[in-house]
């Protein structure tokens, strides 16, 4: 295959929602013999470090975490290709400030402003007009919709650190981008490759592959599924799957339209149900609350989609054609553990929700990049007591809010009467700012906080990518200009040093850099100045690897009841090296 970076941006007859912009399909791998043996007609491979199933991007941003930490991986996929399903078409801010960690911000930015580009064209074909440039700045929805049960009141200026956004990047874009991310660091990567049995001692995890080639057996340390909500990983280890089933039906296709100006863009309700048009491309999304589907895999046709879309828009539209075509349900389940001795889940393993508000795939990678340094660690040897168990400690809150968010909202998208009078009045809350920063909170969790044992409010939450100066030697003499994403390129921890010298100890596991914050085109009176305003009270900070903020220094040095750096780096990053 040809190089990535000189493949097509998009493949021919690919459905506008798809935005690859220069990113191409992983190549499968050919099953290799070499270094392995047979016994009883499997391929018995050689040991690795961890075992990673499903290539989805979950799996891929953990196997790429682990192999750049350090260990040896198999991603073990069964599907032949990249999904091409309509899927999540938002990262959050956190998801987002993660992959630019890890190098990855440029290519996010140009597929988004790809997805600009065609947001314009869509609001341009409703309004009948030829040039998207004819079209006032405000009939463009360009970003993504910023709402809750799709009420578009959440305005996110209005909170405090509101320079940490969404993207408007969709899964296969993301999905072809990590595959090349793995590539690149080396990943082995094979699809094709089913789990079809899983046994573990206290040694490690023996996991049986059935390939094209036949079976094959790999020996691994650990084993992670991040194979989606059907996880034969967690139906293997017999984890509950426990939450609520499905009450309703919904349906989502990319849509060529005979009239574009037949529907409105945004989200509308009608006594017949939910309705949204456009979200950025032609992408339609339709919720009846007439039970789930009999059903939910068979296969959905246009017809199906254009009468979805008449009830609930009240309109006689016309379809002309559609892609990606699908259904879902509500249907809201969390794994009761997310560990089982050597075996842990992540991503729609471990939960899975109705897809709205944008939030099950942020809440996945953030799985991932809680947990791949963490296991990286155990390997290598030197994780301290807990480290492992500290995953579910920290992911498990993450996924209970992700279910109670998404409940919610379904509770609210109905068409009742009486929830009628609920969402007038719930709408009338949003205009207030404490009750639009806490439900903006709820949908991007930037308020989320790990509980590390210390009480200072920065330990525990995820630290945004702020731009700072390196200190220069010289005094007055402002340093390089660089941000903390830059800064945690190598997916080791970072100890940021902000009044002075960094300490010595832990070099192999964690930079020590001295800066000073870089506030030049900050608002002074902005949100985004609150947020710097956090960063410069303080001495120091200590950032694991997933931007996790694990210590402080304050003023006057270690308060009662708070831990100190050593405590801290012992804790996180094992003994001093």
């Amino acid at each position: 295959m040809a190089d990535s970076t000189r493949a097509p941006l998009t493949p021919a007859g690919e459905p506008a929602f798809f935005v690859t912009t220069g990113v191409a399909p992983y190549p499968a791998q050919p099953v290799r013999d070499s270094g392995e043996s047979r016994k009883g007609g499997a391929v018995i491979s050689s040991d690795c470090d961890v075992v990673v199933v499903g290539g989805g991007p979950v799996g891929l941003l953990l196997a790429s975490e682990l192999c750049m930490a350090g260990a040896s991986v198999l991603l073990a996929e069964r599907r032949p290709e990249a999904d091409t399903s309509i899927k999540a078409g938002v990262l959050g801010p956190l998801a987002v400030e993660a992959l630019e960690r890890r190098g990855l911000g440029e290519r996010l930015a140009a597929v988004e402003q790809e997805r600009f580009r065609q947001a314009a064209a869509t609001a341009a074909a409703a309004a009948g007009l030829p040039d998207p440039a004819r079209l006032p700045a405000s009939a463009v929805r360009l970003g993504p919709t910023n709402h809750f049960a799709g009420l578009e009141y959440l305005e996110p200026d209005r909170v405090k650190g509101s320079q940490r956004r969404r993207m408007a990047v969709n899964q296969y874009a993301l999905e072809l981008m990590l595959a090349d991310h793995a590539r690149r660091l080396g990943v082995d990567f094979r699809r094709e490759h089913e789990l079809i049995g899983l046994e573990q001692d206290a040694e490690g995890v023996t996991a049986r592959l059935a390939t094209p080639r036949g079976e094959k057996v790999v020996r691994a340390s650990y084993l992670a599924g991040c194979d989606g909500g059907h996880s034969t990983v967690r139906k293997l280890l017999g984890i509950e799957f426990e939450g609520t089933g499905p009450t309703l039906t919904g349906r989502q296709a990319v849509v060529e339209l005979a009239d574009p100006g037949a529907l409105r863009l945004g989200w509308h309700r009608s006594p017949e149900g939910m309705l949204a048009y456009g979200l950025g491309v032609k992408r339609v999304f339709t919720v009846e609350f007439d039970g789930p589907p009999a059903d939910k895999d068979a296969p959905v046709t246009l017809e199906e989609i254009q009468e979805s879309m008449r009830r609930t828009s009240g309109a006689d539209v016309e379809v002309l054609s559609v892609k990606a075509p699908a259904r879902f349900t509500d249907n809201a389940r969390q794994a009761k553990e997310y560990r089982r001795g050597r075996v842990f889940l992540a991503g729609d393993a471990a939960h899975v929700h109705p897809p709205f508000g944008a939030q099950g795939l942020n809440v996945g990678l953030l799985d991932a990049v809680n947990l791949g340094w963490k296991l990286a660690a155990a390997v290598a040897g030197r994780a301290a007591q807990g480290l492992l168990d500290s995953y579910a400690a920290e992911r498990q809150p993450a996924g209970r809010r992700l279910m109670h968010s998404t409940r919610a909202q379904t509770a609210l998208m109905r068409t009742d009467e009486h929830t009628s009078e609920l969402r007038e009045l719930f709408a009338s809350l949003m205009r207030y700012d404490d009750v639009n920063e806490h439900l903006w909170n709820i949908l991007t969790g930037l308020d989320e906080r790990y509980d590390l044992g210390d009480p200072h409010p920065l330990v525990g939450t995820l630290s945004p990518n702020w731009n700072v100066r390196l200190r220069d030697a010289c005094p007055g003499k402002p340093g390089p200009r660089t941000n903390v994403a830059e800064l945690m390129g190598s997916g080791r921890g970072l100890l940021l040093s902000l009044t002075t010298s960094p300490p010595l100890g832990w070099s192999s596991q964690v930079d020590s850099v001295a800066v000073v914050p870089d506030t030049s085109g900050v608002d002074a009176g902005g949100s985004e100045a609150a947020s710097y305003a956090d960063l410069q009270a303080l001495e120091a900070m200590l950032l694991r690897p997933d931007g996790c903020i694990a210590w402080v220094g304050t003023a006057g040095g270690t308060t009662p009841g708070r831990p100190s750096l050593s405590q801290a780096l012992s804790r996180w990053f094992g003994d001093r090296t």
